[in-house]
């Protein structure tokens, strides 16, 4: 074969390698970009009436009043919000109306997420979880208040997203806390409120997180435990958050990032930041210095007295 010929089939072959190529990556993306549109659109079709705010109904057995309204943004930004409804919703959603049996329709957290891998796990801690909290104040209790509590009684799937380290303290506090006081309001009158002991109560609720107080140490070295416990059980030694290595150090404050703490250096992480807490932030070596100033200022000021006096005293020997 001659040079030519070969110069000829390879001047054609190179373009319809490149040809064949675009179309088979063309017919990937393709089908990527249908898929997310399907999802998008399957998205679309639901919140077109679960986005009115008053999409609801009273529950002929209870008769409370059944919210049905999902907010589109708070959606987008949870932690659920790149599924599709039907991810977690039967199929049979899309009919509408939707078919009667699917009322009662039961969704757990943990059976979605119990086929993840070992990675996950130590990441989402669901089987975790689960074990917590059967062993919950909301699990065991016979108060008929809490029959039927479950993982949607306090984390909305619609809205829930977890708190990001570096994500301001105040803001996890607020969040974290409107959760419980949306069932426990007795906690929001002063007359009935069982926290009356607590020194200083209205900071303390606005500081740190009821589940720093009403839940135990996770072993693992979570920040969060889902074993909450009953009132007279919860932690009331204040010395496990006022002391120089608390609680609160694993726990709500593992959400400050490290490089914020070490932009900071200790002076200002011990006097100006937001995780400030008495005792806490205590220095040793801020204490003796303190102590050395007081002291050398004593024996300026005792040496400065006794000056003055021995002064007075030579200027009345002068003058007898």
């Amino acid at each position: 074969m001659s040079d030519r010929n070969i110069d000829s089939r390879l001047k054609w072959t190179a373009p319809a390698l490149a040809a064949g190529w675009f179309l088979i990556l063309s017919g990937l993306v393709g089908t990527h970009v249908a898929c997310a549109g399907s999802e998008t659109a399957d998205n679309k079709a639901c919140l077109r009436c679960h986005q009115m705010t008053t999409l609801a109904y009273r529950d002929p057995e209870t008769g409370k009043i059944v919210d049905l309204s999902i907010d589109p943004k708070a959606l987008s930004h949870s932690a659920h919000g790149e599924l599709a409804c039907s991810d977690c919703h039967a199929p049979d959603f899309e009919r509408y109306p939707h078919p009667q049996r699917l009322k009662n329709e039961s969704l757990s957290c943990v059976r979605c997420h119990e086929g993840q891998d070992d990675a996950a796990e130590r990441l989402y801690r669901f089987q975790t979880i689960d074990e917590e909290f059967e062993h919950s104040v909301h699990a065991t209790s016979d108060d008929p208040k809490v029959a039927g509590f479950s993982c949607h009684s306090c984390h909305d799937p619609h809205a829930f997203r977890n708190s990001q380290v570096g994500e301001d303290i105040a803001q996890i506090v607020r969040a974290d806390n409107a959760i419980c006081l949306s069932c426990h309001t007795k906690v929001q009158d002063p007359l009935r409120d069982p926290h009356t002991w607590l020194p200083n109560r209205e900071k303390h609720q606005e500081s740190v997180r009821c589940l720093d107080c009403h839940t135990p140490v996770s072993e693992d070295g979570q920040t969060v435990s889902h074993q909450i416990l009953a009132g007279n059980d919860s932690n009331r030694d204040c010395v496990n958050c006022h002391s120089k290595k608390p609680q609160l150090l694993n726990r709500l404050y593992q959400y400050r990032s490290e490089t914020d703490l070490a932009n900071q250096g200790w002076v200002s992480k011990a006097l100006f930041n937001e995780a400030y807490v008495v005792g806490m932030s205590r220095s040793p070596l801020i204490d003796r210095l303190a102590l050395a100033i007081i002291g050398i200022t004593l024996l300026v000021l005792g040496a400065h007295g006794y000056g003055r006096y021995r002064a007075h005293r030579r200027s009345k020997e002068d003058q007898a």
